[in-house]
């Protein structure tokens, strides 16, 4: 009956959305809660360990240990955020993974030896991943393959019978001026030798907008038929042959991958094959490219993606999530409430907000009959940005909740040449306090550089700074709760005197306004320590904590 009322509100995000306040967030009805004091000032994430991470074994056990959370605690922190990741903790059939759990029991017992506190943040789920990019159109690259560099990106599937290398073009015609061709020659009467190339994941098949043919020129020493291979991963593969018309002369062929015989090529294909004669016979290939048109030669193709996250689009699994959260929660129950905190999801990037509240609300429902006095952090939809957080609703009546923004802004200042995005070759300098971009310098970037950094352009300052802090501030205002700033940070590459700035801005605003923080991160790339705990930046950790 519980998994009907969650599919409902699910279904119908927007009606639900449109109930009033009460009866869209009180929880069945229930008297409100005593509350539970939660201490909190100064804390810093925890990342990489029991989340993002592939340290297993020893490596994983020894990346963290308790030495630290006693050093953390003398550097003046009063909790830790500790992200853990859904693989991390649980098999993929949803079996307890006892040697991360006995690590996540280590973590709170090692917070409470130092009195600290812990908020055990679900960070990524199998479902959920806050790196999720917008739905919409994309260009997606072909490969067009035409050797003239001398570069080679196909294999041979057995190198002893079968030869596959860019060698000087045999015969250099109108039909095929180029230089640089690829040979295969097969050595062996199997009718298995095949070239392949991978290294590439093309949407290909009948459907609108996909790569429907594969173009080549060739070169053969007989009439024979060509087999085509293509290979996805959890597709089967597809087949179709080509016969040649010309004998030692260059001929375009294009391989029809939308009538294919055995059933039509339809999915996201990752390798192909090319297999020449059965018997032994040498065969030049030149100009590879697939194409949306038989007469084409494009090497792009305009599509739609649906990149939003499984858990908004599948009941089975929002029932996972929960059930996963059942899971936890028993098995932390016996924690004090004022020791250990739980937050619900780490940066939900619903495509409406109205499906966060839904869900969110559920999860705390089914919580709340076994843990009643439990703090339950949250926050909006969209990366738990201060923009978004007028959206977020919370069950009335309920005082132990936490609301719990990240900042981050502006984004190309905090993340400056961060690897992970599309800022990471852009070469401008940037600023703050004041103007992030110079006009003059902006004068120089290029078109495609515009488009990135358009979306930040702007004067910065504490005053800008605390104007979008005070949208977190007055919904926790309106809720009575709680106010925590998840994460904030700037990366290493963003300019020294520039981070301490805004670092020593947004601080002295947290602490202004009585807003408890954890810093993203401990270690790592934003971080005031290196992969041992040792502090490599101590400006950065006096202001956090002094």
């Amino acid at each position: 009956m519980k998994r009907i009322i969650v599919y409902f509100a699910l279904l119908f995000p927007f009606l639900l959305a449109a109930c009033s306040e009460k009866e869209d967030v009180l929880p069945n009805g229930e008297e409100p809660q005593t509350y539970i004091p939660f201490e909190i000032n100064k804390g810093v994430n925890i990342s990489n360990w029991l989340s993002q991470s592939d340290k297993r074994g020893q490596e994983r056990e020894q990346y963290f240990t308790e030495a630290e959370v006693q050093q953390l605690a003398g550097f003046g922190f009063d909790h830790i955020r500790l992200p853990v990741d859904e693989e991390q903790l649980f098999t993929e059939d949803g079996q307890k993974i006892p040697e991360a759990f006995k690590l996540l029991h280590n973590a709170v017992k090692w917070c409470q030896n130092a009195d600290m506190r812990v908020l055990v943040d679900l960070h990524i789920l199998r479902s959920h991943y806050f790196n999720a990019g917008s739905s919409g159109t994309t260009v997606i690259d072909g490969f067009i393959d035409n050797f003239e560099n001398g570069e080679n990106a196909w294999y041979p599937f057995d190198g002893t019978q079968l030869t596959v290398d860019v060698v000087n073009n045999p015969e250099v015609c109108e039909a095929n001026p180029s230089s640089k061709v690829l040979r295969m020659n097969k050595m062996s009467n199997t009718n298995w030798m095949a070239g392949g190339k991978g290294g590439f994941q093309l949407p290909i098949g009948p459907d609108a907008g996909q790569f429907k043919y594969l173009h080549m020129k060739i070169r053969k020493n007989m009439k024979s038929t060509i087999t085509l291979t293509l290979e996805g991963e959890s597709i089967d593969p597809v087949y179709t042959g080509y016969t040649n018309n010309k004998v030692n002369e260059w001929e375009n062929i294009v391989f029809d991958l939308v009538n294919i015989q055995s059933g039509p090529a339809n999915g996201y294909y990752t390798k192909l094959a090319i297999r020449p004669d059965d018997g032994p016979s040498e065969m030049y290939i030149d100009d590879v490219f697939f194409s949306d048109s038989k007469e084409g030669s494009n090497s792009q193709i305009t599509i739609e993606v649906d990149n939003t996250p499984l858990l908004w689009k599948d009941k089975e699994a929002q029932y996972k999530y929960i059930d996963l959260w059942k899971v936890l929660a028993d098995e932390l129950k016996d924690y004090p409430n004022d020791l250990v905190a739980y937050e619900l999801l780490n940066e939900p990037v619903a495509p409406y907000s109205s499906q966060w509240n839904s869900l969110s609300a559920q999860l705390i429902r089914e919580l709340r009959l076994t843990e009643p006095e439990r703090k339950f952090v949250i926050g909006s939809n969209k990366w738990q940005g201060v923009n978004t957080f007028s959206e977020l609703t919370v069950p009335a009546n309920d005082p132990n909740i936490i609301l719990s923004f990240h900042f981050y802004n502006p984004h190309l200042f905090t993340h400056y040449k961060a690897e992970w995005t599309d800022m990471k070759d852009l070469n401008v300098a940037i600023h703050y306090p004041g103007e992030l971009i110079a006009q003059e310098d902006y004068a120089q970037l290029s078109d495609n550089d515009k488009k990135i950094v358009d979306p930040y352009m702007g004067t910065y300052n504490k005053a800008v700074l605390e104007s979008l802090v005070k949208k977190a501030m007055d919904q926790a205002k309106k809720y009575g709760l709680q106010l925590h700033c998840g994460e904030f940070g700037c990366y290493s590459k963003t300019p020294r005197a520039d981070k301490i700035n805004w670092l020593q801005d947004i601080i002295s605003i947290f602490r202004d306004n009585n807003i408890a923080y954890s810093y993203w991160e401990y270690k790592s790339g934003f971080g005031f320590c290196n992969e041992k705990g040792e502090v490599k930046d101590q400006e950065v950790l006096n202001l956090l904590t002094k």
